[in-house]
């Protein structure tokens, strides 16, 4: 812990992670994805696939 942290955000930045893993572990490693690795170029739900 810290005097200079906000004990507030760090605990919905933790409740935020959790319901996402939550969403992924229910729907898959796709279901929660950034923007960007939707573009044409991305490698990203690729390499998800590789792993299943």
């Amino acid at each position: 812990m810290s005097l200079f942290e906000d004990i507030d955000q760090r605990e919905r930045a933790y409740a935020f992670a959790k319901t996402i893993d939550d969403i992924r572990l229910r729907y898959g490693k796709n279901s929660v994805l950034r923007e960007s690795s939707h573009l044409p170029h991305s490698t990203a739900r690729y390499r998800n696939s590789l792993t299943d």
